[in-house]
């Protein structure tokens, strides 16, 4: 039999987080490969997810699918909310052709085009060999354009901020990631803030960096897992050699404090969370990690921008 995750919140009234989602997915890992290697996640009726957690869900079906399981997304359940949302946003355009879902008229009975709908979120596929350098601007424009309360002055600023987290993410994808699955960039604009998604189904950062430790990297041999990361974010060490961008991932640390974000890295099997960075002299005081989680491939960065710091 399949392995099944019931896909609701913890407490009534709340949403499923992309943290309590990856708690679903490690309780029934062990049942995903076994039979007959399947996953059937059932969406319930009044649950509702961040922008966060929906990527995080085609990321996970994509890269299951590509490894030979069964993944059914079952939004069948009687006035399913989220259904609706999923549909407006674009989310079963961006699931890999094997993957299945089901609706109240049937399974695949929905549409996977984006339905005309919600100009707050914005979610698109990243190719793993073209770079669309249109892309940074539209999804920089569309978070500034929406923030209240702010000047033209404040505005800009916070463009130029945007367009650099997204310019560099985005092209990440394009060279690192080294896999024929898209990428993914989306966001949300909520009415205090604004949630930033990037992910790919690539080797991961920090694959792609320890080869370069045993020649111009060598002075973090023996770094941990953790270490590495935060000279990362701090120091911008980068697996190419003469290349101090740190994948672009120092240059988003830098915006996520200039705006005090919340911050999150998933890797592998680990999850780095690192909250209200700006507040926190010592990064690794903002940090909490999650561990021996379901093995995933690839780099998924996250962010949750507030409009008032």
């Amino acid at each position: 039999m399949a392995a099944t995750i019931q896909f609701k919140p913890q407490q009534k009234g709340r949403w499923v987080s992309g943290y309590q989602l990856e708690q679903l997915l490690t309780e029934a890992k062990d049942d995903i490969y076994s039979n007959k290697k399947a996953l059937t996640i059932v969406v319930q009726a009044r649950a509702n997810a961040p922008i966060n957690t929906l990527i995080r869900l085609i990321n996970v079906a994509n890269q299951l699918d590509e490894k030979g399981v069964s993944v059914t997304l079952d939004f069948s359940g009687k006035t399913n909310k989220l259904l609706g949302y999923c549909e407006t946003m674009g989310f079963f355009d961006c699931l890999a052709d094997g993957v299945k879902f089901k609706s109240p008229n049937g399974v695949n009975k929905v549409s996977r085009v984006k339905k005309i709908g919600n100009s707050y979120i914005s979610i698109n596929k990243i190719s793993g060999s073209v770079h669309d350098k249109t892309l940074p601007k539209k999804l920089a424009k569309k978070i500034t354009e929406k923030i209240p309360k702010i000047t033209e002055e404040q505005r800009s600023e916070l463009y130029i901020q945007f367009f650099s987290l997204f310019s560099e993410l985005t092209r990440n994808v394009c060279e690192h990631s080294q896999t024929e699955l898209n990428g993914l960039a989306a966001l949300q604009i909520y009415k205090n803030r604004a949630e930033i998604v990037v992910c790919d189904s690539g080797i991961g950062l920090l694959e792609s960096l320890k080869p370069s430790l045993a020649s111009h990297n060598a002075a973090y041999t023996g770094y941990s897992d953790v270490e590495l990361i935060l000279e990362m974010l701090t120091k911008g060490i980068s697996s190419k050699e003469g290349d101090q961008g740190g994948n672009g991932l120092c240059t988003c640390f830098h915006h996520a404090k200039l705006t005090n974000s919340d911050m999150h890295i998933r890797l592998a099997d680990t999850y780095y969370h690192f909250f209200k960075v700006a507040e926190k002299p010592n990064l690794v005081d903002s940090l909490m990690v999650s561990e021996e989680l379901l093995e995933l491939t690839g780099t998924f960065i996250s962010f949750a921008v507030p409009f008032n710091k």
